[in-house]
């Protein structure tokens, strides 16, 4: 399974105290942008990489129409969120 880490502009929304959370998103490939939103999550983790704090999302998704799950992570510290596995 190929593994790919885009990174990508996020909606999210979060209250106090708590991480955010994803709502619609967008990235590049091939030169056009793609749109998403996410319908539901089902899993949220938190996990330390190389001393990084980072949330990962489990969502159903519908990306152009079509409904997918996808993986999403928050990078605390330099607030970037990446699609995982598209």
């Amino acid at each position: 399974m190929q593994t790919n880490l885009l990174e990508v502009e996020t909606l999210a929304y979060s209250k106090p105290g708590e991480p955010p959370r994803p709502v619609t998103f967008r990235f590049m490939i091939n030169d056009e942008y793609m749109k998403g939103s996410i319908k539901k999550i089902r899993d949220k983790k938190t996990e330390k990489l190389a001393g990084n704090i980072m949330y990962t999302y489990l969502c159903d998704a519908v990306v152009e129409d079509r409904p997918t799950t996808v993986k999403m992570k928050y990078e605390r510290d330099t607030m970037k969120w990446y699609l995982y596995n598209l």
